[in-house]
């Protein structure tokens, strides 16, 4: 009579591996939640009223969040893009979501704004999750996820800007394409150019994971590949809007101009930014310099990671590096008058890779905390410095 072995007990991880999605959304809530109350702390103890007449309590954290950028989002949900010159460079999709949400929920646009901003940030943690997952398994899925909301401009996820949405979007039309799911990845891709131009650039990854599924044959098209022709179509929908309501197809274009944006050949900005720095190491144009050449010099040490060395990337992942450097040689190669390479410190953590290979470094436990703990610090540092209005992180 055969003897029957049991068979051995199962890894946690394995045990929920036919749940990836609950796994992931629950991941994602409770670094939602904690990141949150984070923000919160550190917030009420910057607002600490230093007079008995100054306003406190929430609404002033709420206030203070919706500084510089995510202002001019609110207005646009309230008024539309005839307030003023400069305001079309900013992208519909958002301010749309904060009108659609101030309608059916309490306390105006502004809070709008922050729902919107947090759910996409929630639904953003959970899209790496699932992405990291699918490439690399769950422990790095959960560090991952850990690593992109400690990131030191990471509180941008959770205040009134549309980088959690943006980057909601972006992540998942990766995700999809790499399941195959074409018309999807595209139709993402296309809400992902309607919230910012850049969202234009997903064609590239997206396009090097089709070629890769069908064996680099271009014989072998099939006809979903038209799915990622889909991604510019929230640009040209906007553009038609520009056309038919401010007068000009490209007014989008003319308002970044009127914002000093520029281009400049690949690395180019960021000599610029190099140069731009104070006498003093304390000038605050010196900390602006590190804070945008140094943050991006440092995705694109960690996205070198990806293709050599230990931690290398395997040829079939070669999406996520393409989708990495086309996002930094674009912040690289961008100058905004005042400022180069202004913003380029939380552009920066779109480059979906940079997290996926720290990720795996995380595996030692020294560098896992050394991460969570510089992160967090420097996290909550810039969300106090942004708070208080300063230039410096806007």
């Amino acid at each position: 009579m055969e003897t029957l072995t049991p068979a051995p007990p199962q890894p946690v991880a394995a045990a929920v591996s036919h749940r990836p999605w609950r796994t992931a959304s629950l991941t994602g809530l409770s670094v939602w939640a904690t990141m949150t109350v984070l923000h919160l702390a550190v917030s009420a103890l910057a607002r600490l009223p230093r007079r008995a007449d100054e306003a406190g309590g929430l609404w002033s954290i709420a206030l203070a969040w919706n500084g510089w950028d995510a202002g001019h989002y609110v207005r646009i949900a309230e008024e539309g893009y005839h307030i003023g010159p400069g305001f079309p460079a900013f992208f519909p999709l958002y301010p749309l979501l904060i009108r659609a949400f101030d309608v059916i929920t309490p306390g105006g646009p502004l809070l709008a704004a922050l729902l919107v901003a947090n759910l996409a940030a929630w639904g953003a943690l959970v899209m790496l999750h699932r992405l990291a997952d699918h490439e690399f398994g769950p422990r790095v899925a959960q560090r991952a996820t850990w690593y992109l909301a400690a990131f030191p401009m990471g509180f941008f996820l959770f205040i009134g800007y549309n980088e959690s949405l943006f980057l909601l979007l972006a992540l998942a039309a990766l995700y999809a394409g790499r399941r195959g799911h074409w018309w999807l990845a595209g139709s993402l891709g296309a809400l992902s150019s309607a919230t910012r131009l850049f969202g234009v650039l997903l064609m590239v990854p997206l396009a090097v994971e089709y070629l890769r599924q069908i064996g680099w044959r271009p014989r072998a098209l099939r006809p979903d590949v038209l799915g990622i022709a889909l991604v510019p179509l929230g640009v040209v929908a906007y553009s038609v809007y520009c056309a038919i309501d401010l007068g000009s197809p490209l007014a989008f274009s003319i308002a970044q101009d009127q914002w000093g944006r520029q281009y400049t050949v690949p690395g180019g900005a960021w000599l610029t930014a190099i140069g731009q720095a104070g006498p003093g190491a304390l000038d605050p144009a010196t900390i602006g310099a590190v804070l945008d050449a140094g943050t991006t010099l440092a995705g694109v040490v960690l996205l070198a990671l990806c293709v050599t060395g230990r931690f290398k990337f395997r040829r079939d992942q070669l999406y996520l590096v393409a989708q990495g450097a086309i996002t930094l040689v674009m912040l690289m190669s961008t100058e905004v008058s005042g400022r180069s390479m202004q913003s380029a410190a939380r552009y920066t953590m779109e480059a979906v890779a940079i997290f996926l290979v720290l990720a795996r470094m995380g595996s030692h436990q020294l560098v896992d905390r050394m991460v969570l703990v510089v992160g967090v610090g420097l996290h909550a540092v810039f969300l106090v410095v942004f708070m208080s209005g300063t230039f410096l992180v806007a």
